[in-house]
């Protein structure tokens, strides 16, 4: 019996046929083909539909509008915490009034990095300073009465201190932040002196200043020393 002739080789021979023909169109990674709707046009994977997209104009104003909300609540919060350490005499009124006039001049100042780079940021920046103006405005008319503000801000606890020196201050830092702004330096100088400076030299000059300066008995030379140093 020859190989030709072996049943085996028959068998295998007749019933190896070669497979249907598909009747799927072959895909690739980036197309997709319907069976049962052969016109429909080929769908990319990677189609997407387009996105929103929010003008820059207004993303801009929607994160300055943040900023000033967050800078505004932490003023708020650091007002509020030396009241409320006020309240528990915990610190003495004297203390906690320096101590809100040195640190909500630096806060406000070290939070203009927070506000963008767009020439109107500065506009949102002075509004923090020019609520807290409102605020010492309708407290110091007695047109309402806060006195968590009166006590954390004023010496003595009259309403009418708001309209001196309380009001300069918050005028002072609307006026760096509209004309000084992050562009010049003589607007961080000045607030920094005026903030720390002037804070630290009360305390030092209430604590140590036994020797008064000859024609301004109500100042001491201690304190101004401080407030040359800074």
């Amino acid at each position: 019996m020859t190989l030709l002739s072996s049943p085996l080789l028959v068998f295998s021979a007749v019933h190896r046929r070669a497979p249907p023909p598909s009747t799927t169109t072959p895909t690739t990674n980036h197309t997709v083909r319907f069976l049962c709707s052969p016109d429909v046009p080929a769908v990319r994977l990677d189609q997407r539909l387009p996105r929103f997209v929010v003008p820059v104009a207004a993303e801009d104003l929607l994160y300055n509008a943040g900023a000033t909300v967050g800078v505004l609540g932490g003023g708020y919060a650091l007002v509020r915490a030396f009241d409320e350490l006020t309240r528990r005499n915990i610190l003495q009124q004297g203390l906690s009034r320096k101590l809100v006039h040195i640190l909500s001049g630096l806060l406000f100042l070290v939070s203009w990095p927070i506000f963008s780079n767009s020439p109107k940021a500065r506009y949102f920046a002075a509004f923090v300073p020019l609520v807290n103006c409102l605020r010492l405005l309708v407290n110091g008319l007695s047109l309402a009465s806060d006195e968590g503000l009166i006590k954390s801000v004023t010496r003595e606890g009259d309403p009418l201190e708001l309209l001196r020196g309380p009001l300069y201050y918050v005028l002072i830092l609307i006026f760096c932040a509209l004309v000084f702004w992050r562009e010049s330096p003589v607007g961080v100088v000045s607030l920094a002196m005026m903030c720390a400076g002037d804070g630290i030299a009360d305390i030092i000059g209430r604590r140590y200043g036994s020797l008064k300066i000859p024609y301004n008995q109500h100042k001491s030379l201690a304190g101004c020393s401080t407030t040359i140093q800074f």
